[in-house]
């Protein structure tokens, strides 16, 4: 019996390639893409997950940023296709929660890659972005249309924001990894989209009643906290260097140092902060409560609060924690767990129907929307913003203005 070579295991290995290896690959880079954002991925890693080497990676896709656009593409198409699949129904609030159920699925099917979108807009190029834009375009157009139907008297501005919240709720699956069926988790957040229709909202979300500017800081490290705060939620974490930040206060980048041993530590010391924050927050809406409902509607209004104050951060927090070390990454997701298991608790009081499951996927859609409905939106006020939030938590819009 002849003996194999490691070069007839190396053809025979190279026979059973799968058919399907392109596929994979970008399955796989749409998830690690969604996880970590595109700065933080390298190639390398994409193809340790898939079991091939770099140079076998190259064989389908030239660099990184054409795996990023076709990841994007990916994701675009499929979310296409489900909303379109969705036929015209002669109720048009049976219509939105079909193509709201049908958007929840796709984010249910790709829940690891849902956040590609978070950082398409600063990375893809113009023609990029453009077939993927077309695609939240018309979605954006048809979940507006059906709300105006729905609610006729609406103001077009009450009717754009109800577009991004509903999609904010359906897209939420994808900030979290709570185990749920995806029957289930469909079915839930579908529903609670479609409650913000029943939320009374303003005639017009009044231009928000921001504090002066005031002062800034005199400390060195508060203004290079500010600074690099606000860079970094304008150009990307990775995009912005130390010596812009220390521009930004009239330093050397060795003046930045002294405050902070680094770039990532800044970002960390802000998120930090902000934990902290939404952390105190629990604490002081629950003071202002009697019952569970009234403790919802508390929380709601105190997030919503920091949110408007400051939308710079909550921009960060949404595209900028891949940057962070694992020690900080896990720190900050312990504490937020922590935040999280707390609104939960309320929200099973106020609704012993829901499951503990139930009760945190309703919170983090409730944080989401908050965080989507304040990051590139200065019009929207607080008031707003919570109304909307307490409406996911509580199944009803009752408690708005």
């Amino acid at each position: 019996m002849t003996s194999r070579t490691p070069a007839d295991a190396a053809a025979q290995h190279a026979r059973i390639r799968p058919s399907d290896r392109r596929e994979i690959v970008l399955r796989t880079a749409s998830d690690v893409f969604g996880t970590r954002g595109y700065a933080a991925t390298r190639l390398t890693d994409i193809a340790e997950e898939v079991g091939i080497s770099a140079p076998a990676l190259y064989r389908h896709f030239s660099n990184k940023y054409d795996l990023f656009a076709a990841a994007v593409d990916r994701l675009s198409e499929g979310v296409d296709a489900a909303v379109s699949g969705v036929a015209h129904r002669d109720d048009p609030r049976e219509e939105l929660r079909a193509v709201l159920a049908a958007f929840a699925d796709t984010v249910m099917e790709h829940r690891r890659s849902g956040n590609l979108y978070r950082w398409e807009r600063r990375v893809l190029h113009d023609a990029d972005r453009t077939r993927t834009r077309d695609v939240r375009v018309a979605l954006h157009r048809r979940l507006r249309l059906l709300i105006e139907a729905a609610r006729p008297n609406l103001p077009r501005p009450v009717t754009d924001l109800l577009a991004v919240a509903t999609l904010s709720v359906a897209a939420s699956p994808a900030t979290h990894r709570i185990a749920m069926g995806r029957r289930a988790a469909t079915e839930l957040v579908s529903t609670a989209a479609v409650t913000l229709l029943d939320v009374d909202f303003p005639d017009s979300p009044p231009t928000a009643d921001r504090r002066p500017s005031g002062l800034a800081p005199a400390g060195r490290r508060e203004s290079i906290l500010a600074a690099a705060v606000t860079l970094f939620a304008q150009r990307g974490f990775h995009e912005v260097t130390v010596e812009d930040i220390g521009a930004a206060v009239g330093l050397p980048a060795s003046g930045v140092y002294r405050h902070f041993g680094s770039k990532v530590a800044i970002l960390a010391a802000a998120l930090w902060r902000t934990a902290d924050r939404a952390t105190d927050a629990v604490a002081v809406g629950l003071s202002q409560a009697q019952t569970p409902r009234e403790a919802l509607v508390s929380l709601t209004a105190r997030y919503s609060e920091l949110c408007v104050d400051d939308p710079d951060i909550m921009a960060i927090y949404l595209s900028g924690t891949g940057a962070l070390d694992d020690g900080d990454l896990h720190a900050l997701r312990r504490q937020q767990r922590t935040t999280v298991d707390e609104w939960a608790t309320w929200v099973v009081r106020a609704r012993p129907e829901c499951s503990n499951a139930a009760a945190r996927y309703l919170v983090h859609a409730s944080l989401n929307l908050a965080s989507d409905l304040v990051t590139g939106r200065p019009g929207v006020d607080a008031p707003t913003v919570a109304a909307a939030s307490a409406a996911v938590l509580l199944g009803d819009g009752a408690h708005g203005r």
